[in-house]
């Protein structure tokens, strides 16, 4: 039986995966409909065991919002494409793609009109900080786009972490990736190969 991904992929550790959710929190958010899959890319924030966000009133993913259906939110951690030439043996080796993920199941509730401003102020003091810009700056102007907008909370119900970060490789072609990592700027990548190989 083939199981995927490998099992030395998965890191399910909450440690692992609330880093790459709170870090990297722009997931691509997937569903579907009788005309087949749906998806949208929006921001969502992390709290306790679920996740917040919003879209458009008139997406079609709308009118899922609070039944039965499973969503998917794809966070999507560090990667970048590996070259063979790195490995031990290029000439009997191909190259591939490092990346780090999380996949994240559950079923979701519309929240009320207080809940969603509400919302929309954590969204917003979460990625402008202490100082800066704040929905009172624009209270009457946003005032006239909720309505335009859902608000939803999803039960995180399954959650999958995924490290795909050359565990296969040995230590002397594990360091060269992370040099050419960082040479080509993606510290954040390099950092975390380097925490698995001190595992």
């Amino acid at each position: 039986m083939n199981i995927y991904p490998p099992s030395n992929y998965v890191d399910d550790d909450p440690a692992y995966t609330n880093r790459i959710i709170d870090t990297y929190g722009f997931p691509l958010l997937t569903s579907s409909n009788v005309e087949g899959p749906l998806a949208t890319h929006l921001p969502m924030v992390r709290e306790g065991e679920y996740l917040y966000g919003h879209i458009a009133a008139a997406n079609p993913m709308v009118e899922f919002l609070g039944t039965s259906m499973i969503f998917l939110a794809a966070f999507h951690g560090p990667h970048d494409y590996i070259s063979a030439s790195l490995y031990d043996k290029p000439e009997s080796s191909v190259p591939t793609w490092d990346y780090t993920a999380v996949h994240v199941h559950g079923t979701t509730r519309r929240l009320s009109a207080e809940e969603s401003v509400d919302r929309m102020a954590e969204l917003t003091d979460v990625y402008e900080g202490p100082d800066g810009w704040a929905m009172e700056d624009a209270a009457s102007y946003a005032g006239r786009l909720f309505p335009h907008i859902v608000y939803f909370e999803m039960r995180m119900d399954r959650v999958r972490g995924i490290r795909k970060l050359s565990q296969n490789k040995n230590a002397e072609t594990q360091a060269r990736i992370t040099e050419n990592l960082r040479a080509a700027g993606n510290d954040d990548l390099a950092n975390e190969i380097d925490l698995i190989r001190k595992r």
